[in-house]
């Protein structure tokens, strides 16, 4: 039997640079393709996307690496997988639990699980019980975003608005929730393409 897939912590790779398997600024593309289930590989290539310029990246079903011309690992992507989504009107409806993964290596939030911070009320009390440093903003539409700085490295996650559907003694009713959708780290000190 396989051993199990050592975390990666999030959290800790913004303070330290540093997570398990994972190392910002040093972590090779070879390194980074290890994590990540074969069939699982899109692509290694040059690519440019948004104010991010890598020279070359790596994606994964779930996740996307961007690394600097040198290959050292400049910054990660991943982005949660719900159980269920469902088109209610203009916004889609969650259903089942949170499960946020690079391949094979599970990811956490302060060695937290991921549901801990699922929804917007959930992250800002856990970021209340932190010491971290956090800004909270607005984007385009219905996003929020919760930006965490440390040194050189920043942490973005990203809040889309959701509807659960609730029974209310056979009536239909809706709580409205903001859910993780994209959680982002960049560290700035790592030069880009």
């Amino acid at each position: 039997m396989a051993e199990p897939a050592e975390p990666i912590d999030l959290f800790e790779l913004l303070t330290t640079g540093r997570a398990g398997p994972i190392e910002l600024g040093k972590s090779s593309r070879e390194t980074v393709r290890a994590l990540i289930d074969p069939e699982d590989l899109r692509a290694d290539n040059h690519y440019r996307h948004g104010d991010t310029h890598s020279a070359w990246c790596i994606y994964g079903a779930t996740c996307e690496f961007f690394f600097s011309p040198d290959f050292r690992l400049r910054s990660i992507s991943v982005e949660p997988v719900f159980g269920r989504l469902q088109s209610g009107g203009m916004m889609p409806t969650w259903y089942g639990h949170l499960d946020v993964n690079v391949g094979r290596h599970p990811v956490t939030f302060a060695g937290r699980k991921p549901i801990d911070i699922h929804t917007l009320p959930k992250a800002l009390q856990f970021l209340n019980e932190s010491e971290f440093k956090w800004t909270i903003g607005g984007g385009r539409e219905r996003d929020i975003y919760i930006e965490l700085a440390e040194s050189s490295r920043n942490l973005t996650l990203k809040y889309e608005v959701n509807t659960i559907p609730v029974d209310r003694d056979k009536n239909v009713a809706f709580e409205i929730d903001y859910f993780l959708s994209t959680v982002f780290i960049l560290d700035q000190a790592v030069q880009g393409g």
